[in-house]
């Protein structure tokens, strides 16, 4: 995994610890109009007879202090300080739909709010396999099989999020499907600022590695998360990307994330 890919899930996970012990709370609507409502929860001390001494509720650190208004100063952040915030605590527990994203709301002082709002991005490409110019992907030996790739961009969404209310992203039609292609994979990415430009697109996609998992490679820092869908069987696929043969492979991809591939880890370059 990448720098990005591997700290939101320590950030995530700490989130979840002390959350666990201080309790949790709940969000509002989506001020697009397609959020949705979070359960507020709370967690009392365990109750013992008066001789023993009552369990200590643990608060949270103020890792993101508010002032008096009861917000974060962030006016003057960097775009390194806007994707540190949104890595530490601003993107929940993956749904069980594949690529729905939901951005919760602040813990006062822990995660937020801020009183200004962050610029986040969530995108969805879907990603055309063939066989790389470079190398031979059908070779069974080989320890990487090289392929190209073109992307298409599918849906983007973007949201100013200062973790007062709940947000809630849903992926488009037909993504990760099962039934897609097995020349098609899919790609998803959330990322802080403007639309990425064609320069800051992925140089590189490396799936199936059973040790390292997905990484792409994104020639910016501004992304703080992805998940890599890979296609079900791009050993299948010509020079155009489409399915030379009718026979399924062996292990076909699920939707919910990588399959137990029957061929090599895959390695894509851009299509030029």
């Amino acid at each position: 995994m990448t720098t990005a890919h591997r700290r939101i899930r320590l950030g995530v996970g700490l989130v979840a610890a002390v959350l666990s012990l201080a309790g949790c709370s709940g969000g509002g609507d989506d001020d697009a109009g397609s959020g949705a409502s979070a359960t507020a929860t709370t967690s009392a001390p365990s109750v013992t007879p008066s001789s023993a001494s009552p369990t200590p509720v643990v608060k949270p650190s103020n890792v993101y202090p508010t002032n008096a208004k009861g917000c974060h100063p962030n006016a003057k952040w960097s775009t390194a300080k806007a994707v540190d915030w949104v890595d530490f605590g601003q993107i929940g527990t993956p749904a069980l739909d594949p690529g729905q994203v939901r951005f919760p709301k602040s813990r006062p002082g822990f995660d937020g709010p801020l009183c200004d709002r962050v610029t986040v991005q969530v995108q969805y490409w879907r990603i055309n396999y063939r066989p790389s110019s470079a190398t031979s992907a059908a070779d069974p030996l080989s320890q990487e099989v090289d392929y190209d790739y073109a992307m298409k961009s599918l849906k983007r969404s973007e949201l100013h999020v200062d973790g007062r209310t709940v947000h809630d992203v849903k992926p488009p039609k037909g993504f990760a499907s099962t039934t897609a292609s097995p020349c098609d994979g899919f790609l998803e990415a959330i990322y802080v600022g403007a639309p990425l430009k064609s320069r800051e697109l992925p140089t590189k996609i490396s799936t199936g590695n059973q040790i390292l998992g997905d990484t792409v490679t994104f020639p910016t820092k501004r992304v703080v998360d992805y998940h890599v869908f890979a296609p079900s069987g791009p050993q299948l696929c010509d020079d155009n990307g489409v399915p030379t043969a009718s026979s399924a492979p062996s292990n076909p991809s699920s939707g919910y994330g990588l399959s137990t591939p029957s061929f090599p880890d895959i390695q894509l370059t851009p299509k030029s």
